[in-house]
């Protein structure tokens, strides 16, 4: 009981411990809130209307997917001894949104010794997916058995789930109870297709499939509309979390949404990304490489070039005006994201890095005109404005200091374009750039302090100069 609510297991099996009464020898937990699966459908089907149907053929693959990652839990926290007799619908509290969490069992007492995987799956097919199926026969789905195979890998991870799903499959296959071959079809489609696309986790899955609902009934939703949706999905279904286990996250997401309908050689070409990213064969630098190569070597439509911006760089907001340029760095042509801003006065410039060592040159050169002397080094970094007439007017020059942070050097904007927001501009772009890349902090020398402290730098003892943590969800706010 204490380890069922320990929340080990990615918040699905009990509820916190309560305590222990030693008097009595009796444990106790916190008291449940929340519908079981079956009150769930009772409750939503009292009405008999195609709504209620649609929304629960919607709902039923996610109410299998968690009870399957629960019923798995505790298995696994028995040290596989022991599984739940009664996995029923009765038996299981869910949540009655596909973006909440929070799967737990009402009853654990009921147990039984774990013989085989056999005996393990089935015993879950039979006891929770098959009196659902036959009691509201509107959900039934060819697919059931994907959800409970999902959630196995959802409970145990890939690495472990996949071992278990292909020793289920060698004891189906020696096994002679003919009435269960017809899963090895199914395992083999589902294991092939995992090891040919990739797993898609849970919250994943059901945001795009959201996406999906949404986008059919509003078929004329503007590009802005659908980035918007978007970003809300991925904020509503903590798909920045799941990112730290699953790097191909956002590609994926995209790729499954508003890219599904990209030409042939586009959508290949994404798919060989999420399998590079999920095996960590590309990191962030690579992507934006890839990426560039796309948008040289395709003729892209507005859409596909929007969208291909913002999977880049995440901090873009719907309405920002945004574009790449290709240009050559140390012999290889690399993406150059531009971002177009108004100053106080209402004239654009832009913010990009600098794509010729001399507009390099023209960025040391307004240090100088500050009577700054800054000295330019190999692995400095840059971030320039550029006024409407393609003049530097402003720039920064920043290092990797050490994983996850880099280090911020200078900043100086021209004199003729002070106070009219461009200094802010470049430090707000600065940061969510840093962020985009997998950085946590941005340190800079004690120079200027006032003016850094504006921007969340504070003192702190391990670090000589400033430091400010880059918290993505305040940055992005701010811009």
């Amino acid at each position: 009981l204490i380890l069922s609510g320990s929340h080990h297991y990615l918040h699905e099996l009990v509820e916190n411990i309560g305590g222990y009464w030693n008097d009595y020898n009796m444990w106790s937990q916190k008291h449940l809130t929340g519908e079981t699966v079956e009150h769930i459908f009772k409750r939503g089907t009292r009405k008999k209307d195609e709504t209620a149907e649609d929304r629960f053929n919607y709902l039923w693959p996610f109410f299998i997917w968690n009870a399957a990652a629960a019923y798995i839990n505790f298995w696994e926290i028995t040290n596989r001894k022991y599984q739940l007799k009664t996995p029923s619908a009765a038996n299981i509290i869910t949540p009655s949104h596909d973006y909440q969490t929070g799967t737990r069992f009402e009853v654990l007492g009921e147990r039984e010794n774990s013989n085989s995987l056999s005996h393990l799956f089935f015993t879950f097919y039979n006891k929770f997916v098959l009196p659902i199926e036959e009691k509201y026969e509107f959900v039934k789905n060819k697919k059931v058995w994907n959800y409970i195979l999902s959630g196995v890998i959802n409970s145990e991870g890939e690495k472990n789930g996949l071992k278990i799903l292909e020793d289920f499959l060698e004891e189906i296959n020696s096994e002679s109870n003919k009435e269960q071959k017809y899963i090895i079809p199914l395992l083999n489609n589902f294991l092939d297709n995992v090891q040919n696309n990739g797993y898609i986790p849970k919250q994943l899955y059901f945001a795009i499939k959201r996406f999906s609902r949404w986008d059919k009934l509003n078929t004329d939703a503007s590009i802005n509309a659908q980035a918007r949706m978007l970003n809300e999905l991925y904020d509503t279904y903590y798909l920045n979390d799941l990112e730290k286990y699953y790097p191909e996250t956002r590609t994926r997401f995209y790729s499954e949404t508003v890219l599904k309908d990209s030409q042939i050689e586009i959508c290949a070409i994404m798919n060989e990304l999420c399998k590079k990213q999920h095996d960590y064969k590309v990191d962030k630098e690579e992507l934006l490489k890839e990426i560039s190569k796309i948008q040289k070597e395709y003729s892209l439509s507005e859409k596909e070039s929007f969208f291909l911006t913002r999977l880049s760089y995440p901090h873009l907001k719907p309405s920002d005006t945004a574009t790449f340029v290709d240009f050559e760095s140390g012999g290889e042509h690399t993406a150059n994201l531009v971002v177009e801003i108004e100053d106080y006065d209402g004239y654009p410039f832009y913010l990009r890095k600098p794509v010729s060592p001399k507009e390099i040159a023209k960025l040391h050169q307004l240090f100088i005109d500050a009577n700054l002397q800054v000295s330019f080094k190999p692995e400095h970094q840059f971030l320039v404005a550029i006024s409407e007439r393609r003049f530097i007017i402003g720039g920064l020059f920043y290092s990797k200091f050490e994983k996850e942070v880099v280090h911020m050097e200078k900043i100086v904007v021209s004199n003729n374009y002070r106070r009219k927001g461009i200094s802010e501009a470049i430090m707000t772009e600065f940061f969510s750039r840093m962020s985009d890349e997998g950085n946590n902090y941005v340190t800079t020398g004690f120079f200027r302090p006032e003016y850094f402290y504006r921007f969340g730098f504070k003192i702190e003892k391990k670090y000589s100069g400033l430091v400010k943590k880059l918290d993505k969800e305040k940055d992005s706010e701010n811009d």
